[in-house]
């Protein structure tokens, strides 16, 4: 973004010595080269120098080509992303498991196989749900409550959740806020190595505050600038949707989602709402 920012900040200095330049002289010194650079971004290509190039020009020019990535390749670049994490999961969690059993497994192993097959793409058919709108006030703690009784049950990993006993009350959907908390927990267990994840619920002036601490490496800086993208993950056979998807249901919400590491170790995701 900064050099977004950059360009934006030169664009408006040449804008406001054109302003004091015309009421002076009819002739904008800038204008040519402005208009050929306006001309070559519109064309879908890179800037090029210009022998009568002024040094505010050429200040624009080289911010843009310095970050310059055409349209064209980035979106393929997306989408080769995006089928090779889809390819991944799908290898890791429908092709393998019936495979391995079609060659070598009982009658009874090969219905397991096609359970956990068709679970895995009803868990990617549920990433391409749109989130459902807040639909009642719900007291947070109650809730996370269930959501770290299931996740345990699921996946064997220990929570400690910590509250003051006071309702913590927000205005959310209740299944699609279980949805998020549940995709928030699964990725501290597994990025904590299996280790106790802390859960603490408070009221925090207006906001209600969820929040989640594994105990793991932390997050890379690649990943707190990445982790809200859709399928960037570090894991081979993830989706890299559980973040991305957990951060839509909480907007749709009015909130937000926070990503930080912990002094000592460990990582930190906050749910922050607007408490009701």
């Amino acid at each position: 973004m900064t050099w977004i920012i950059a360009i934006v900040a030169a664009l408006l200095g040449l804008a406001a010595g054109w302003l004091v330049a015309s009421r002076r002289s009819p002739t904008d010194p800038h204008a040519p080269a402005l208009r050929r650079l306006a001309d070559s971004l519109s064309a879908g290509r890179p800037p090029e120098a210009e022998p009568d190039e002024t040094p505010e020009a050429r200040q624009i020019r080289e911010a843009v080509d310095s970050q310059w990535t055409p349209r064209n390749e980035e979106r393929e670049r997306a989408l080769r992303e995006a089928l090779g994490r889809i390819a991944g999961y799908l290898r890791e969690n429908v092709r393998g498991p019936l495979r391995a059993t079609l060659e070598r497994g009982s009658r009874e192993e090969l219905h397991d196989a096609a359970e956990r097959a068709l679970g895995g793409l009803e868990d990617l058919e549920f990433f391409l749900r749109e989130p459902l709108t807040p639909d009642e006030v719900h007291n947070l703690t109650p809730l996370v409550q269930q959501v770290t009784r299931e996740f345990t049950a699921d996946w064997e990993i220990s929570v400690r959740l910590m509250s003051d006993g006071h309702p913590v009350r927000a205005h959310i959907h209740r299944d699609t806020f279980l949805d998020a908390l549940y995709l928030l927990l699964h990725n501290a267990g597994q990025f904590g190595e299996g280790k106790t994840v802390d859960v603490k619920v408070i009221r925090d002036g207006d906001r209600a505050r969820v929040v989640i601490r594994d105990r793991g490496p932390g997050f890379t800086e690649e990943a707190l600038r990445r982790a809200h993208d859709l399928f960037y993950t570090t894991t081979p056979s993830g989706l890299g949707l559980g973040i991305p998807f957990a951060r839509k249901i909480v907007e749709s919400f009015g909130g937000d989602i926070h990503l930080r590491n912990v002094d000592g170790g460990g990582a930190e995701v906050e749910l922050s709402l607007p408490a009701a």
